[in-house]
């Protein structure tokens, strides 16, 4: 602290409790010092720095100049657009953090295609191989997190300085390519908020021409020096006090990493505490920095941190009228966003930039409605080709308009899905395969996609599929489609394992198509096939060893409206499919068949939702189909029972469960834990080993992790059916 700052708070204390007079030669200043508030980062921890603000506004405390780092830095720079406590207070609490950690388009604003993509592959990974194999910059494109900055800056965006800001602000991130701090006081207020909050390896990070940045905590996580560059008379910085680490305590890999980047963080912060004037300290060893749902208690810990240092703080109050004053002026600094006139679109090829400009030309003339305009970005992003999409607003001609920012996928296309399953329906016999999509964008035509699928494992085969839409609307589609494939086929009678099976097949099918929306398709085509059906191991007499053609006519109706691709909540779920096969192995004729596959979710409080699935099938009566059409036992339909144990040519199946969310795992790690429990019965025909009707309940523990759903559970059924199982992979 300097003399001359120590002399100021001197006088204003003594000014306070009314000392008379000091000495000629010590004179008071004529008005109270300029005050900088600089606001460290730390993620949920930094919510601590509404409550600091609230304080000083209650108590009439002028801030002149405001700098901050990653959540110090949004939550400095909400502040310094004009915004009170309470407003930035209910901003940041309506955001639920844990889903813009987590970074992942809503399921229900996915196209139809990418909802398939996440329902056949349910995890959470993605890479490409452009120009090699390439991995995406970080966990999460912050697409989210910044629609909430855009939104924040939108009536700034024209601004030539961060000083024309209600409150002057600046903030700190890091630039990889010269390995240095940069500090924001111009330019783009959303990209300098998005760069001081790019936490290294969970958002990717922000490029502008030769920069790349990442969160400036890395640097300079309290900015005190920022301050101080920018006027500040006398600096109140804000620390917040973390548990310190126990020696005693088991780390792992991250855990030593994380606390090694804590050292480098903790080490700058102690140089910034050092030269501040006035240092708040928020105690905060109770929370970490991912509690955003205890944002409530984290904002109460600034209070009581800033009402802690009243005896200093008061010291620079003002009175009513210099306070009124200085709100006008701050007030009359904020701004709203001009009506924009036109939509423009940067980013992306003219194409696609086009369809931008048509889904959003409602949006010119009249105000932006910022919620409406998250939500339509949000949608745009399901085709699975941006990263993320952002605003702001622009001038043309004399005109405002609204910016549209589009980023494309660095690493793609061509994007891969990863695919890892475990089937652990019967432990003894563990099956596991790995594989993968492979997704090819805009080959032979605009919106036309090339899906390739390789299974290796368990089951080996390769799928292909070109998916080309037609028509103004894109509406209309044809799918030729090509595969080959060889599956491994468990049979079991009355819980046993009796034999394997390898089922071979070669072939191809054509589909012309029509979607209706992003939730529904329907389907018509024709599939030729080779199929080879023979035993492995066990008995060749369970089944007959069967070879031959497949033809068959087939119409589809898929609709997937539910919230989520692993563990639905609310929404349905719904498969219809009818079809005639003019040739099969072992057949004597050509026969029907359809079946129906609906699944409802019901939510009846926030952390629980029903369950009601009906399936059924027919072939009509016909029975001579040479293998049996249908099939039931399994984790999805009839747990208890072996893989494929009721073989036959008409079922129906009711299932009613619960579901029941117990905890939220950490963004990085996956997504919920659930309880799951469910009871189903069904009614088989044609199956002499077959009670009247199988039944069976179920209790089971799922853990949504990035890597996909994992369950572990039980099972028991009528007679002697019973079954511990387990699994990685898709649950419903």
């Amino acid at each position: 602290m300097s003399p001359r700052t120590l002399l100021m708070i001197c006088v204003a204390v003594l000014t306070l409790i009314g000392v008379p007079a000091l000495p000629q030669n010590l004179a008071p200043p004529q008005k109270l010092p300029k005050i900088g508030l600089a606001l460290e980062g730390g993620g949920a921890l930094g919510l601590a720095h509404i409550g600091i603000i609230q304080w000083l506004e209650e108590h009439r405390v002028p801030v002149s100049y405001v700098a901050g780092t990653s959540m110090g830095g949004l939550v400095g720079g909400i502040y310094a657009t004009g915004h009170s406590p309470a407003a930035i207070r209910e901003l940041v609490e309506d955001v639920d953090w844990n889903d813009v950690l987590r970074g992942k388009t809503p399921f229900r604003d996915l196209s139809f295609r990418r909802k398939e993509d996440a329902r056949d592959y349910p995890n959470s990974l993605e890479f490409g191989i452009r120009d090699g194999i390439r991995f995406p910059e970080g966990f999460n494109s912050g697409h989210q997190v910044g629609l909430i900055l855009d939104q924040i800056a939108l009536p700034y965006s024209d601004i030539q300085s961060f000083n024309d800001l209600p409150i002057p602000f600046a903030c700190v991130g890091t630039d990889l390519v010269s390995a240095k701090e940069y500090v924001f006081r111009n330019g783009s207020l959303a990209q300098a908020l998005r760069s001081t909050m790019s936490l290294p390896g969970i958002f990717s990070p922000v490029k502008a021409k030769d920069h790349i940045f990442v969160d400036g905590g890395l640097l300079n996580n309290l900015p005190v020096d920022v301050a101080k560059d920018m006027g500040a008379d006398l600096v109140i910085a804000v620390h917040l006090q973390v548990k310190p680490l126990d020696p005693k305590q088991p780390l792992s890999s991250f855990g030593v990493l994380g606390r090694s980047v804590s050292v480098v963080v903790a080490a700058n912060e102690l140089r910034s505490m050092e030269q501040a004037d006035l240092l708040i300290t928020v105690p905060l060893a109770d929370y970490t920095s991912t509690d955003y749902l205890k944002a409530e208690a984290i904002v109460q810990r600034g209070y009581e941190a800033a009402d802690s240092k009243a005896s200093i703080l008061s010291a620079f109050s003002v009175d009513e009228a210099t306070w009124r004053e200085y709100q006008a002026q701050r007030d009359a600094r904020r701004r709203k966003a001009p009506i924009p006139e036109f939509v423009e679109v940067t980013g992306t090829k003219p194409a696609l930039a086009k369809e931008i400009r048509q889904k959003l030309s409602e949006v010119a003339g009249k105000p932006v409605d910022t919620a409406k305009l998250d939500g339509q970005l949000t949608y745009l992003t399901g085709v699975g080709r941006y990263s993320r999409l952002g605003y702001g607003m622009m001038q043309k001609d004399g005109q405002p308009g609204l910016l549209v920012i589009a980023e494309e996928k660095q690493y793609g296309p061509p994007i891969v899905r990863p695919l890892i399953v475990i089937d652990g329906s019967d432990y003894n016999n563990v099956t596991f395969k790995m594989g993968a999509r492979i997704t090819f964008l805009d080959l032979g035509g605009f919106s036309s996609e090339w899906r390739n699928d390789v299974i290796l494992g368990s089951e080996r085969g390769i799928a292909s599929e070109f998916y080309h839409p037609m028509g103004s609307g894109l509406h209309w589609f044809v799918a030729p489609q090509g595969f080959a494939d060889v599956d491994q086929v468990n049979l079991y009678s009355k819980d046993a394992w009796i034999a394997e099976y390898k089922d071979r097949r070669l072939g191809g099918a054509f589909d012309l198509g029509y979607a209706f929306s992003r939730n529904s398709e329907l389907r018509v085509g024709y599939e030729i096939a080779n199929r080879n059906l023979s035993p492995r191991i066990g008995s060749p007499d369970v089944l007959p060893t069967l070879a031959g053609r497949v033809g068959t006519t087939r119409l589809r109706y898929r609709l997937v409206d539910v919230d989520n691709p692993v563990v639905p909540r609310s929404g349905i779920n719904l498969n219809l499919r009818t079809q005639w096969l003019d040739a099969s192995p072992g057949a004597t004729s050509g026969f029907p068949l359809a079946e129906t596959r609906m699944s409802i979710f019901k939510p009846i409080s926030k952390p629980a939702s029903l369950l009601f699935s009906a399936f059924g099938g027919t072939t009509f009566g016909h029975d001579h189909t040479g293998v049996p059409v249908f099939s039931l036992g399994g984790p999805r339909t009839l747990a208890a029972y072996g893989t494929n144990e009721l073989l036959t040519n008409q079922y129906y199946l009711f299932k009613a469960g619960y579901l029941r969310q117990l905890a939220e795992l950490p963004p990085l790690l996956g997504d919920k834990l659930y309880l799951f429990g469910s009871y189903e019965i069904a009614k088989v025909y044609g199956v002499p080993t077959a009670p009247r009707l199988p039944m069976d309940g179920i209790g089971a523990i799922v853990v949504n992790t990035i890597f996909g759903p994992v369950l572990v559970g039980g099972s028991i059924g009528d007679g002697s059916h019973h079954k511990f199982f387990f699994s990685l992979g898709r649950i419903f």
